[in-house]
């Protein structure tokens, strides 16, 4: 898309688009952050001529819409399964210096959430 067509209505839709294929409210949210980035920067340093409040006002209109928010609340745990495979994998990489292993054990020992 070139730069005259970023506008409000059409960055609105993207927004409308990225939710339809499931990013979620927090990941739209965070595209228009480095969108109105990316924006403020070609106009401050490059001198392009678009301006960033077309972002923000399409920011608003998708909070409006509740497609833009924060993210939801998680609380699943991993299961033992999971852990095991993790422990498996920090263990045998020979790249990894850190002992996640342990650190992973320690947790669960701690029971930290």
């Amino acid at each position: 898309m070139k730069l005259p067509a970023l506008n409000r209505e059409s960055l609105t839709e993207f927004g409308r688009k990225r939710a339809k294929l499931g990013a979620g409210p927090r990941g739209t949210g965070n595209r228009f952050v480095l969108l109105r980035t990316i924006i403020t920067n070609a106009a401050a340093v490059h001198g392009v001529e678009v301006s960033a409040e077309e972002a923000r006002l399409a920011r608003v209109a998708l909070s409006h819409l509740n497609l833009v928010g924060k993210s939801k609340e998680r609380n699943r745990q991993p299961t033992q399964d999971e852990l095991d495979e993790l422990i498996k994998y920090f263990e045998t990489n020979r790249r990894q210096f850190i002992p996640m292993g342990r650190i992973v054990r320690l947790f669960q020992t701690l029971r930290i959430r």
